[in-house]
């Protein structure tokens, strides 16, 4: 049996072999290092829990009504509604900063200094949002993976360093 992810950086499908989870592998499209997620057996999955069909109706109907209330205020507005199947996606119209910020310090540690300095440009557009985010690492309120395998030290540097970058470019 194979292991299948995805690489963290260019995002292609990946497969290992199951002696490689929970260890680090290069990605064989990219060459970027990743974290090889431990195989999932049926002893360790999860059942689904039973769906709850009067909790369904429930929110169906707290759908409906949202859209009534939203058809009422554009009415009143003058506003034209939109069609929910037209409107982008919150994971599509923002980036992860999070996984911004990771891939940043990947790449000052792989010494890739134009593909961290394109990372941080691209956090540079969030503001305060990326500076929150690498914080966030700094204080150890976020992790990743990732990251294990670089010394505490150095990670805290590229994060300071970023952090001064982003917020210099506030100013």
């Amino acid at each position: 049996m194979t292991i299948q992810f995805h690489c963290e950086h260019c995002r292609k499908e990946i497969q290992a072999p199951d002696a490689a989870g929970g260890k680090r592998g290069k990605c064989p499209f990219c060459g970027t290092s990743n974290y090889i997620p431990a195989p999932v057996t049926e002893e360790d999955a999860i059942p689904l829990a039973p769906v709850d069909e009067e909790d369904e109706l429930r929110r169906q109907k707290e759908v409906e009504d949202l859209l009534r209330q939203e058809r009422d205020l554009l009415a009143e507005t003058g506003g034209q509604p939109v069609d929910p199947q037209e409107r982008p996606r919150a994971e599509e119209a923002k980036p992860d900063l999070r996984n911004l910020v990771v891939k940043h310090c990947l790449f000052m540690f792989a010494g890739k200094l134009p593909q961290a300095q394109a990372q941080t440009h691209l956090l540079t557009e969030h503001g305060a949002q990326a500076i929150q985010t690498v914080e966030d690492f700094m204080s150890g309120r976020e992790i990743d993976p990732a990251l294990a395998n670089m010394p505490g030290g150095l990670l805290q540097g590229f994060l300071r360093q970023l952090k001064q970058h982003l917020e210099e470019g506030q100013g």
